[in-house]
């Protein structure tokens, strides 16, 4: 059994983590128009704000307060009541009947608060799709990174051994491991809580400081996309740390008990990457955010495996059909040839 060179593992090894993250930006090209749509929304409600109270005319700070403090009416109450009704996630619209049903807060239900109300509202709606489309991604992405890892071992060794599919309640552990502080989906909460404040602070400043509405349009905008970069780090940080310990279960799978780390795919790499570089760690103690990538925000950091301490004997056993015959994997076969004959 003839074993690759240590270009071929980190080339195979960088080709994946770009195709990993090409994955990413098709999440995040769909999550665009998510937050493309949410923009128009939010300027369209501005537009009404500004028409039926008339701002941008020339009124006064005292006038634009007195009318910001000004009781809504009760057709205007009913107004945001619909918002959330019309909120399509049940569980969100359970938080935000709750929120926003309490005697204390209706009693003091200003032009302003119903102002930042819609705008919370209408930002917060994004935390369901961001969440759905994340939850999809990362799902395949365990999947396809535990499969196509034991692929490329199978390939570089030429041999064709047997071998599970990653159980799924390891592949729960990994999608509901809190391996930060917080797990992804409340990070993702508090990113949503974040960009609503921005936004209602951008607008806000925008009413009081009597600009017009193209240019409280154009701070929006500008504010929105601060809300699409944090989804975008999030996304990608969590896609390292979703694809290294899927390919951790392989490693284990394929019996090999330790790895090296890779920190060499970004041009800018991290001192703290850059200390872990080429060391090798033991499959059984490989722990994400410390000796596992990822160790930083965006980090792309990566693994390959570390075969000095293979034992190559049992594998070749394991790669036998029922007549006893070796199974060999040639250097030509791709990786859906491969997934079709040996996975289920």
């Amino acid at each position: 059994m003839k074993k690759q060179s240590n270009a071929y593992w980190i080339k195979r090894a960088e080709d994946n983590v770009k195709d990993y993250h090409a994955d990413v930006d098709k999440t995040m090209k769909a999550l665009n128009n998510s937050f493309n749509s949410s923009t128009n929304k939010l300027n369209d409600q501005i537009k009404k704000i500004y028409t039926v109270f008339k701002l941008g005319s020339g009124l006064t700070d005292t006038e634009v307060r007195e009318l910001l403090n000004t009781k809504i009416s009760t057709k205007e109450m009913n107004t945001l009541k619909k918002q959330i009704v019309s909120v399509t996630d049940m569980d969100l619209k359970k938080y935000l009947t709750a929120r926003y049903n309490s005697n204390a807060y209706k009693a003091r239900i200003t032009r302003l608060e119903a102002i930042k109300r819609q705008i919370y509202i209408e930002t917060k709606q994004l935390y369901p799709i961001v969440l759905k489309q994340s939850n999809k991604l990362y799902t395949n992405l365990i999947y396809k990174s535990y499969y196509q890892n034991i692929f490329d071992i199978q390939k570089g060794l030429g041999i064709g051994f047997d071998f599970a599919n990653i159980p799924v309640d390891r592949v729960n552990y990994i999608l509901n491991h809190k391996w930060s502080d917080k797990h992804y989906s409340k990070r993702l909460w508090g990113n949503t809580d974040n960009l609503a404040e921005q936004i209602q602070e951008t607008v806000l400043e925008g009413i009081m400081s009597g600009i017009s509405i193209e240019r409280l349009a154009k701070n929006l905008s500008d504010r929105m996309q601060v809300g699409k970069f944090a989804t975008e780090r999030l996304l990608r940080t969590e896609t390292t740390y979703m694809v290294n310990m899927a390919e951790l279960e392989s490693y284990k799978e394929c019996n090999i008990d330790r790895y090296k780390f890779l920190a060499t795919l970004d041009r800018r790499t991290t001192k703290i990457c850059q200390e872990h570089d080429g060391k090798i760690y033991e499959v059984g103690k490989g722990v994400s955010g410390e000796n596992l990538p990822p160790l930083h925000p965006f980090c792309r950091s990566t693994t390959t495996a570390y075969f000095d301490y293979l034992n190559y004997s049992n594998l070749q056993r394991r790669a036998r059909d029922e007549f006893g015959n070796p199974i060999l994997v040639s250097q030509d076969m791709n990786y859906e040839s491969w997934k079709l004959k040996y996975t289920v």
